[in-house]
């Protein structure tokens, strides 16, 4: 009987709490709803419907990330229909009403600065640097490097979640589109809305205009006339104009590598005997740029277009093949800058090749004999800017 008794005053006491915190937030009076949260939680701290109207607080006071992650945890935890259904519309929404805000804000900024496109490109986390095992300090470095990977596996879900929520995607998706290592683009638009994307996102990410892109001076190197003690080359411009220029090996702050495909059509033979003809890729052109952002210039060098005839000798022997003397030279700028050489234009070619058609006429810089124009140079063009703008202080933005 006592226990009934308990089980009744107890019910009434949370139909009567209930009803007076309803009140008190129907009536926006929430300094009240707030005195009687904290009485309920004191006598039913795990309630579900306890939580259900706290998330209710956040969501009218615009605490919105708090009041999500209640409702959230709700639809995790309680076994009531009627909660779970109020949860699950109190998410809806949030969500509706993150995106009005977001739209209201791109819309109001674009009304302003106008719509110059531009290009949002998100980069790999920073890797963690393990320390070497002595014996010694074996015990503390193994402590220092559980607490570098517990680090860096916070950044990653605190990254992927930050791409989730800001692109409505799920998490599996959004885990895609974090790189692994060097950069990925992830959106082309007006700059005012991929600017706006980036501050929201906790992943390290950057902006980088077209107009940027197509100012950045690029220059084709014929040849080197000297290696040391300054770099000497001779290069032409966009123009075809002709010059020399003279730079320190400090002056380098980037080197960039890729391999470019060669295609040509061949013959084969497909159904029933006809002729078919096919394009594949035959050979790859190998692409060399120097970065110097203290002159904002970029000396593009192409083993294809390199005049191995003139400037310096490669090798021993001038008898040597353009392929040996071609990584004899690559090999000598590539250690100028070792620790600052970027060599993982494959990865990001995988999906930069889908956004070409969403972008303007831009020129590559390189000037490869083709059979016919192909975007594997523009995209190389991109790769090699990104990285430019994302290593100098007018772009570039990494938050922790």
């Amino acid at each position: 009987m006592a226990t009934f008794y308990a089980f009744y005053i107890l019910t009434f006491y949370i139909l009567t709490m209930e009803t007076n915190v309803a009140s008190a937030l129907e009536a926006r009076n929430y300094q009240q709803a707030t005195c009687l949260l904290k009485q309920w939680q004191q006598q039913e701290p795990s309630s579900p419907l306890l939580w259900l109207y706290v998330a209710k607080l956040q969501e009218q006071t615009n605490k919105l990330a708090s009041a999500q992650k209640t409702y959230l945890a709700l639809l995790k935890q309680s076994a009531s229909t009627k909660i779970i259904q109020q949860a699950r519309a109190g998410v809806q929404r949030i969500e509706n009403l993150q995106k009005t805000v977001k739209g209201q804000a791109i819309q109001a900024k674009v009304s302003a600065n106008g719509a110059e496109l531009a290009i949002l490109a998100i980069a790999s986390l920073p890797p963690s640097n393990p320390l070497s095992q002595s014996v010694t300090n074996q015990v503390a470095n193994q402590a220092t490097n559980r607490a570098a990977k517990y680090e860096t596996s916070q950044a990653t879900k605190a990254a992927i979640e930050s791409i989730a929520s800001v692109f409505n995607l799920d998490l599996y998706t959004a885990r895609l589109k974090l790189p692994n290592s060097g950069l990925r683009i992830h959106r082309i638009g007006p700059w005012v809305e991929v600017d706006y994307y980036a501050q929201q996102l906790a992943a390290p990410c950057f902006c980088v205009k077209i107009s940027q892109i197509k100012s950045l001076q690029t220059f084709q190197v014929k040849y080197f006339e000297a290696l040391s003690p300054n770099l000497v080359v001779v290069c032409k411009n966009a123009d075809g104009q002709l010059g020399r220029i003279s730079f320190d090996t400090a002056e380098v702050s980037q080197v960039i590598s890729a391999q470019l495909p060669i295609f040509e059509q061949v013959v084969d033979l497909g159904s029933w005997g006809r002729t078919v003809y096919k394009e594949r890729v035959l050979d790859y052109a190998q692409v060399l740029d120097l970065q110097l952002p203290g002159r904002q210039i970029v000396l593009r060098i192409c083993d294809r277009l390199y005049q191995y005839q003139k400037g310096i000798t490669l090798g021993t022997t001038t008898e040597l093949s353009s392929r040996i003397q071609w990584n004899e030279l690559r090999s000598q700028l590539i250690k100028t800058s070792s620790d600052r050489h970027h060599s993982d234009f494959s990865k990001f070619s995988e999906s930069a090749l889908e956004f070409v058609p969403l972008l303007p006429a831009i020129s590559p810089n390189l000037d490869l004999n083709r059979r016919a124009p192909s975007d594997w140079d523009l995209v190389f063009h991109l790769y090699s800017s990104l990285c430019y703008f994302s290593s100098t202080k007018y772009t570039a933005k990494t938050k922790q």
